[in-house]
């Protein structure tokens, strides 16, 4: 059987189209009146029932809803997980970016997301970008040319259940820089005089699961029950600050491992109680 060839722009409407986008980028981010209507409209969020509202005047806040219909809920009458991902994905890169500036680009550099709930209509997801976070970004590009952001996205139902957690990095560079010169997918060279920075979101959650198999794994004491019961209490912890207190505290108080061995994991002092 034979296949149909895909679908190409023809040459001669690829300018008038790019020119067409760029007009329509511009004035759906001109303001935050602006963005949410744009946002309602843009089929990837629109067809999953995905709004955004309450966008703050200088971005420093804004939120995500969730709007089920027949047409957008499983067959429990709950949201799809691809659904409850995406509205984690995209609002606090687009706060940072608008709070930064036009000479600063950023986009979810990796994340991953834990399913607790099901996400029903009117869920809803806060993202907030301060001043002093802001000062921080600036602050980590001056020193390395770039700044790798961890940030925890909470989804709520309206009832006060946590449908979702999600965990992401979002990576924020100068437009123009040695950053933004580098090739795409080209490895990054090594630089032994960037400061190391102390572990956080995801990071810092694996090297708490990381503590705990070693406190209760194979390798440590094998109280497998233990082990499975601990994680599973941290993993409905949304912060993982918060969940490194639980985990290590838990870890502290039966004896299982040290501060110090804590320590060797590069646990900071100030989550060991």
């Amino acid at each position: 059987m034979s296949r149909s060839a895909p679908f190409t722009v023809p040459r001669a409407l690829r300018r008038p189209l790019k020119r067409f986008e760029r007009t329509v980028a511009t004035r759906v981010f001109s303001s935050p009146r602006s963005f949410e209507r744009g946002l309602a409209l843009w089929p990837p969020l629109a067809g999953d029932g995905v709004k955004v509202r309450n966008i703050a005047d200088d971005w420093s806040y804004g939120e995500v809803v969730l709007h089920l219909s027949p047409l957008t809920q499983n067959m429990h009458g709950a949201a799809f997980g691809g659904t409850l991902f995406s509205m984690t994905d995209f609002l606090f890169g687009t706060l940072v970016m608008k709070r930064l500036g036009r000479d600063y680009e950023a986009w979810t550099r990796t994340g991953q997301f834990q399913f607790l709930s099901p996400g029903r209509n009117g869920a809803r997801m806060t993202a907030e970008v301060s001043d002093e976070l802001c000062r921080r970004i600036l602050d980590d590009i001056a020193a390395d040319g770039f700044s790798n952001v961890a940030f925890t996205s909470v989804i709520t139902n309206p009832d006060g259940t946590v449908a979702g957690v999600g965990q992401q990095d979002l990576h924020v560079r100068p437009r123009k820089g040695r950053e933004a010169a580098r090739t795409p997918g080209a490895p990054r060279g090594v630089d032994p005089t960037m400061k190391a920075r102390e572990p956080e979101g995801m990071t810092l959650e694996h090297l708490v699961t990381a503590a705990a198999w070693r406190a209760w794994g194979p390798a440590g004491t094998g109280e497998h029950g233990l082990l499975t019961s601990v994680l599973s209490a941290a993993r409905r912890i949304p912060s993982p600050e918060d969940q490194a207190r639980h985990v290590c505290g838990e870890i502290l108080s039966r004896g299982a491992l040290t501060r110090g061995q804590l320590r060797e994991l590069c646990i900071p002092d100030r989550l060991l109680g």
